[in-house]
């Protein structure tokens, strides 16, 4: 199908998250900050690609950077499989951190910290 479409296969995916940590640790941040840093397709994008390191270089660090660009250049433009797993052991690390920050916040909010919104009472199956 890709020679059909003329796709181009994607062998790195660079993503950095949305700075949920760094948002909910400032003083007097509401719960709808908060929320609106929790990232969704990153943290998709980051274990679909560490799941298929077979072929796909996942980078969730920009620390990184430098050491990926020398290990490309060593090996004339491709990556090795160590290093894609090596790389796909960081991606799934630090995606399970992410979602147990998350957790973590959602499990201390206290009703006080939370604008109400309505909530609409239906009668049964309307």
């Amino acid at each position: 199908d890709m020679r059909r479409t003329g796709a181009v296969p994607i062998d790195m995916v660079v993503c950095n998250l949305y700075p949920f940590e760094q948002t909910v640790a400032k003083e007097g941040v509401t719960f709808e900050k908060a929320r609106s840093n929790i990232d969704i397709g990153g943290p998709t994008m980051l274990r679909a690609s560490a799941k298929n390191c077979l072929r796909t270089l996942p980078v969730v660090d920009p620390e990184d950077y430098k050491m990926i660009a020398t290990h490309l250049m060593s090996h004339h433009g491709c990556s090795t499989f160590a290093f894609r797993a090596e790389l796909a052991g960081k991606a799934f690390a630090h995606t399970a951190d992410y979602d147990k920050a998350i957790a973590a916040y959602m499990d201390n909010l206290k009703p006080e910290d939370m604008k109400c919104y309505p909530t609409v009472h239906e009668r049964g199956g309307e």
